[in-house]
């Protein structure tokens, strides 16, 4: 068995690694902030994988952005304004689209390269959303442009790379960025952040709801298996106003035929509520966590 470029080895921790197996990598490249590959992966096919990590694949990419955009949108009335921050490959803006209130989508990215990439290689995922007229790509660093705006939203969508120690990100899953994210989003609106894996790093997802809960009212967790990342995955939702565990199974499927345009492949009523129901040993965990993520300590993922 070869073992050399045809295998894409990602680290969950300093004990633990998934392999995958590499048919062709398409292009390879360090940037400016970090390494951008995509590869055509045996099992998932076309994939991009950035400092190491599998972001998304074409065969499942739809079950973590349909888990992170719909579930606040739809606990949001009538949304009309919202902000990525990050979500390089263009689904999260394809899915923030499809909701007919939306007027205006601001996606902030720090790479370039990243949205370059999705352009050329990742069709499938963006499905032409660059282009859309409610869309505006901003190149840019997060913080900064959360700082710089004069802006409100009613939904803000953190689509990050997971928190790596001196990476690009782990500042933006502190208390004291969240603080910011609160200038800037409606009194009725609210947050959703990807917040890493319960199954390889429960301690850094349970750090971020609990750092979240110090700066929003009402914050509430879900959790959904995705093949390709080998584990569950955690999001984290959080507004002053309501969230989205609060919406039934029967509202959300009523929201979704008046609200939606276009096809969800994952995202329904049912999905809703096994999204929502935590197994019992993660709920413990994520309501004894005490831990609170700064800029002076930041929560990090074990690799």
């Amino acid at each position: 068995m070869d073992y050399g470029w045809s295998w894409h080895i990602e680290w969950q921790s300093s004990f633990e690694f998934h392999a995958h197996h590499i048919d062709q990598v398409i292009e390879d490249r360090v940037t400016k902030y970090q390494r951008v590959m995509v590869a055509n992966l045996t099992r998932f096919g076309k994939s991009l994988i950035i400092d190491g990590k599998v972001q998304s694949t074409v065969s499942d990419e739809f079950i973590y952005h349909e888990s992170l955009v719909h579930p606040l949108l739809l606990s949001v009335k009538n949304p009309s304004e919202v902000l990525i921050l990050g979500g390089g490959e263009g689904a999260t803006l394809r899915e923030v689209l499809k909701h007919k209130s939306v007027k205006k989508v601001v996606m902030v990215d720090i790479d370039q390269a990243v949205v370059d990439f999705a352009k050329k290689y990742l069709t499938e995922w963006h499905q032409g959303a660059f282009d859309d007229i409610r869309s505006k790509i901003v190149i840019g660093d997060a913080l900064d442009y959360v700082d710089n705006s004069r802006e409100s939203f009613d939904g803000i969508i953190l689509d990050l790379t997971d928190p790596i120690k001196g990476n690009s990100s782990y500042k933006l899953y502190t208390r004291e960025f969240y603080k910011r994210i609160s200038n800037i989003v409606k009194d009725d609106g609210g947050v959703v952040t990807q917040a890493t894996s319960p199954s390889f790093s429960v301690e850094t997802f349970s750090a971020i709801y609990n750092t979240m809960k110090t700066v929003f009212r009402n914050v509430a967790v879900a959790i959904t298996y995705v093949p390709s990342f080998d584990g569950l995955w955690g999001f984290v939702y959080a507004s002053n106003h309501t969230t989205p565990n609060t919406l039934s199974s029967d509202a959300v499927n009523e929201l979704l035929k008046t609200r939606i345009d276009g096809r969800l492949r994952f995202y329904d009523g049912e999905t809703h509520s096994m999204l929502f129901n935590i197994p019992k040993h993660i709920r413990e965990r994520i309501l004894s966590e005490t831990r609170i993520s700064t800029e002076a300590n930041p929560v990090t993922v074990p690799a």
